[in-house]
């Protein structure tokens, strides 16, 4: 069995999760009785990320020697600490709390030096759905196949029909440009589906190439964050 951290883990802990839920604002009126209401679940959140947050405290000091009242003194992971806290307690999807998790490891474990990057992540976890992470992952673990579609709808048949995937249409169409429209992947010269469509025509050259659906180097390194998380 595996010895708990010091107390001064629940210290940092506590202390991120108290800064961020005190930013709710609750007045008089029906936002109080809202806030009355929300208690109970708001309490189950916190303990449930409290737990998470432990975890990740036991892997920084088991797996990269980074005890809490050394993390304590890091500014770029207490920031870290603190926003992962707000979005933790902001959603109730579990694959969603487990990434968040593998983001304060990471910065923790310095593997995301670069602030902005941790910036641009924490947006991405904060904003991107369930579906956005299960398309990331299918265009991942497909990418041999789809490299080589240069068709919308090849690649939505080949996610509804080798992936078993539930979401329709439109939902996997926005998704997809949603992530590109977030630089997490491009689009290349992917045709779209032809309820969408332009009716305008390109000219291709004999010597251009059809660019293919890529996956940015932003992408991967929120890949790389999924992966952890599993």
């Amino acid at each position: 069995m595996q010895n708990k951290l010091p107390s001064s883990s629940s210290e940092i802990t506590q202390a991120a999760i108290k800064g961020a839920v005190s930013a709710i604002p609750v007045v008089g009126g029906l936002i109080a009785e809202l806030g009355g209401c929300l208690i109970s679940p708001l309490d189950k959140r916190k303990r449930a990320w409290a737990e998470e947050v432990e975890r990740a405290l036991q892997e920084l000091a088991e797996q990269h020697q980074r005890l809490p009242e050394t993390l304590a003194d890091d500014p770029t992971f207490v920031t870290a600490l603190l926003k992962a806290t707000a979005a933790a307690l902001a959603t109730h999807q579990k694959r969603k709390i487990s990434v968040l998790r593998a983001f304060v490891v990471a910065v923790g474990a310095k593997a995301i030096p670069d602030e902005e990057l941790q910036h641009a992540l924490l947006r991405l976890l904060e904003d991107l759905s369930v579906g956005h992470i299960e398309v990331l992952c299918f265009l991942e673990a497909d990418y041999s196949v789809i490299a080589t579609k240069d068709r919308l709808e090849a690649i939505f048949g080949r996610y509804r029909d080798k992936h078993h995937g539930e979401l329709d249409r439109i939902a996997f169409r926005w998704i997809l440009s949603d992530l590109a429209t977030r630089m997490v992947i491009h689009l290349g010269d992917t045709e779209d589906m032809n309820e969408f469509a332009s009716q305008r025509e390109s000219m291709v050259t004999e010597a251009s190439q059809i660019r293919p659906l890529q996956i940015t180097q932003l992408g991967e390194r929120l890949l790389e964050l999924l992966r952890k998380s599993a």
